[in-house]
């Protein structure tokens, strides 16, 4: 098990500082968003990875950076909805994540990161089961490619409409819906349980339950607040009756949470998400949460 961090928290500096800072910090392996990026005249475009620029020199000096900082990419990531309505969108979507699964296999990288989406037209089941026959070449594509394709397990409240999930595996019941329909190996979880602590899901439970299909690991806290939802309801998720935080600062139990992936043989990575509103606003706010949460993490990690 390694511990590690997700690049999209740096909004302000290029890939190969924020991969410089992460090895002088000590951290191991990075999660790196990969969005298509129009106009990048290099490997990466601002703190994102260009895998169209991943040509012969562009994967050379991508790959260099790495190793001189001691890192290893744990995962790509795209977080977008393959559910959109717009056809065009829709197979936008799908020839890029069809270029992810290349460059993960080219690259020697195991994981890429995503989300289910939902078409608000639909019920959550019929999302999972369309998501399933949409990304059917993908999944294909990643399981002949050695590549696993983890989904996170972020409820995305308000992505299309005010306090309504936007993504359609969020939860245990609709995890099983996913692995039935998707019928592959190459599919599994991004497993986040700062989602699950507000969900009112035990956190431990679902992480035993599911580990075999657990491939990647946010660390991320979530702190509730009783009062304000005493007054706005859980029907309203978008309340403020919680936030995310650092992990330390919140609610999960991360000694034990840890212990359990070491007794469940988990060899994965575990990267730092940082979302928490105390610990945004800068760099150095950003940099100094990231020390902060790693530190708390290594208690638990030999």
């Amino acid at each position: 098990m390694r511990l590690g961090l997700c690049t999209s928290c740096f909004q302000d500096v290029s890939l190969p500082e924020a991969l410089r800072w992460a090895g002088e910090a000590g951290f191991e392996t990075v999660e790196i968003e990969c969005p298509p990026l129009r106009g990048a005249s290099t490997w990466y475009q601002q703190a994102a990875l260009n895998v169209a620029g991943l040509d012969g020199p562009g994967r050379d000096a991508f790959l260099t950076t790495l190793d001189k900082n001691r890192l290893k990419a744990s995962a790509l990531a795209w977080y977008v909805n393959p559910l959109e309505s717009d056809p065009a969108k829709r197979d936008a979507i799908l020839g890029h994540y069809r270029l992810l699964v290349e460059t993960a296999a080219t690259l020697g990288i195991e994981t890429i990161s995503l989300l289910v989406g939902r078409d608000p037209t639909m019920p959550l089941g019929d999302c999972i089961a369309e998501f399933a026959r949409r990304m059917r070449p993908v999944i294909d594509q990643a399981e002949g490619a050695g590549v696993r394709l983890a989904i996170e397990n972020s409820p995305m409240v308000g992505w299309q409409f005010e306090d309504m999930p936007g993504n359609a595996a969020f939860c245990p019941e609709l995890w099983e819906k996913l692995f039935t329909h998707a019928r592959s190996p190459a599919v599994g979880l991004a497993f986040d349980p700062a989602h699950l602590v507000w969900l009112g899901i035990d956190p431990l439970s679902a992480l035993t339950d599911y580990a075999e299909k657990v491939f990647h690991v946010h660390a991320r806290d979530a702190e509730v607040f009783d009062l304000r939802r005493q007054d706005c309801s859980i029907l309203r998720p978008s309340g403020g009756w919680w936030r995310y935080r650092l992990p330390g600062l919140g609610t999960i139990d991360w000694r034990r949470l840890i212990d359990r992936l070491h007794e469940l043989d988990y060899e994965g990575s575990v990267a730092i998400e940082c979302e928490d509103p105390v610990w945004q606003g800068s760099l150095d706010k950003i940099k100094a949460g990231l020390a902060m949460a790693r530190r708390h993490l290594l208690q638990y990690m030999p």
